[in-house]
């Protein structure tokens, strides 16, 4: 089993976190803006660098932004580390991590992988929203972590 970290991203990380996007997506990173996305998120210190026995193998947007709730933006591991739990542990982190005791999340409808682990770590089905992604529901999930957080 890996040991899983999280690590807050700095400036000095910005090339590796961009490559692990742009390399799971070249199209959707261009379209979205995702490089500026990025930055911001690093220099807002709302990026954590997964790390894997001490290598970087993936990252989270994490935020609260979401009706002032945690959120997950965006969780990319890199391919060849996926379904070997890394992703669930990095999730696991971020809540603990959380100022509030809710964290939320989404995917899309295709998305049946992250479902799975979505559900695998603990978070329920909160609902769905058509329009943002053509034929693609967007499906959200909620997590309750420690009850003696911030309530909301």
């Amino acid at each position: 089993m890996e040991t899983i970290r999280l690590r807050k991203a700095t400036i000095k990380d910005k090339a590796i976190v961009v490559d692990f996007d742009y390399n799971l997506d070249k199209v959707e990173h261009i379209e979205l803006k995702r490089e500026e996305k990025i930055t911001k998120a690093i220099m807002d210190k709302e990026c954590f660098i997964i790390l894997a026995n001490d290598s970087a193998v993936g990252f989270v947007l994490f935020d609260y932004r979401f009706f002032d709730l945690g959120w997950i933006e965006l969780i990319i591991v890199e391919e060849k580390y996926r379904g070997k739990g890394i992703g669930g542990q990095a999730i696991d982190l971020i809540c603990r991590h959380s100022k509030t005791n809710k964290v939320f999340t989404s995917t899309n409808s295709s998305n049946t992988q992250m479902q799975k682990a979505l559900h695998k770590v603990g978070f329920s089905f909160a609902g769905k929203i058509n329009g943002l992604d053509e034929g693609d529901p967007e499906l959200f999930y909620f997590k309750t972590t420690d009850d003696s957080k911030t309530k909301h």
